[in-house]
Order: C-alpha cells, then sequence, then structure tokens
C-alpha cells in the first residue's frame, strides 16, 4: 500500500503562490508583456503573454489537487472517513480534467481562437470559483482548522485557500484580459 509522504512547509508555499505571482508581476517594473508578444525574431509569432498565463494556471489547476491533497492533511488523513476521503479524491479528479481541458482549449488550433481563449480561461475558473464558493458553506474551515501550523497567518488574517483561489481568478482574468487585447489588435493589424 502507498504511503503518502507528509508535505512539510510545502502547503503555505502552494496556498501563498498565486498571491505572489499576481503581486510579483504587479509590482516587477521590467515585466513588460508587449515584449512577450512577439518572437525572437520580432514578427508576432510568439506566444501571447495572456495565453502564456492561462497556461501556466490550467497547468497549475491540474496538479494542484495531487501537490496539495496527496498526503496525511487530506487524502491520507486518518482522522477523515472514507466518504471525506471520496470527495477529496472527486475533487482532485475534478480539477485535473478542468485544467487539462482549459489547456486543451488553450493550446488548440482552429478558426476560433476567441472561444478557444473563453474556454481556456472558464474552464480552471471553474474549480477556482468553486473553492472560493466552499467557505459559504456550513461548517466549512481552511486547512487550520486542523493544521494551523501549515497555514501562514498575516497580522491575525490566515493566508488560506481564499487566497490561493482569489489569486488564481485574479491571474484567470488578466491572462483573458491580455489575449483578448492581443487578439483585437491582431485583428486590427490584418
Amino acid at each position: 500500500m502507498f504511503k503518502a509522504k507528509q508535505m512539510g512547509r510545502a502547503a503555505p508555499l502552494l496556498l501563498l503562490s498565486p498571491v505572489v505571482l499576481v503581486f510579483g508581476m504587479a509590482l516587477n517594473r521590467s515585466f513588460d508583456w508587449r515584449s512577450s508578444l512577439r518572437s525572437e525574431s520580432g514578427r508576432g509569432r510568439g506566444v501571447p503573454a495572456g495565453r502564456k498565463v492561462l497556461n501556466i494556471v490550467a497547468g497549475a489547476t491540474a496538479i494542484g489537487g495531487f501537490a496539495a491533497d496527496w498526503n496525511r492533511t487530506h487524502l491520507f488523513n486518518p482522522n477523515w472517513p472514507p466518504h471525506a476521503k471520496f470527495h477529496d479524491a472527486q475533487t482532485i479528479a475534478m480539477a485535473a480534467l478542468l485544467g487539462l481541458g482549459g489547456l486543451y482549449a488553450l493550446n488548440r488550433k482552429g478558426s476560433a481562437p476567441q472561444r478557444n481563449t473563453a474556454m481556456g480561461a472558464i474552464l480552471p475558473a471553474f474549480f477556482w470559483a468553486s473553492m472560493g464558493a466552499a467557505f459559504g458553506f456550513p461548517r466549512t474551515a481552511g486547512l487550520q482548522s486542523e493544521f494551523p501550523e501549515r497555514v501562514p497567518r498575516v497580522r491575525g488574517v490566515w493566508i488560506d485557500e481564499r487566497f490561493a483561489s482569489g489569486g488564481m481568478l485574479g491571474l484567470i482574468a488578466v491572462g483573458y484580459w491580455l489575449d483578448r487585447r492581443w487578439q483585437t489588435g491582431k485583428a486590427r493589424r490584418r
């Protein structure tokens, strides 16, 4: 039987990574999204910045459930009944499918790039929105309810799954906006 390794100090990093990425991009003045729209030859054949952001979010969505939940705090938690583990496994599978669906939509070739971008953004967004919405249900709480030592706290505020949800939804919005702006500019140049 497989024995899950303890996640150790990685849990806070997983929860903070989307937030750090969003603020890092906002604060980094050397980030020039226009330059990432061009290939090295300067002819506009590179992957658009928005598409890159959406691909990163979709990939993180696809593997994030395995990285965050395949351990003793979730799927292998001895205190959880089998039905709770079933729902955790269902969440991991749903995240993987929505993330992979987003990757497929973002990277497929065809005559509907705007629709592909919309699908590539909305599929991972479904997962992250559902994570944020879960806090609105009765008697739900973040990881800090069982493992407070694994969740950072800043000025009394737990930096938990709410921040991961909000950060990833923010990245999806920025990526979608950048890609649509690029598509509009590309259509005007024709």
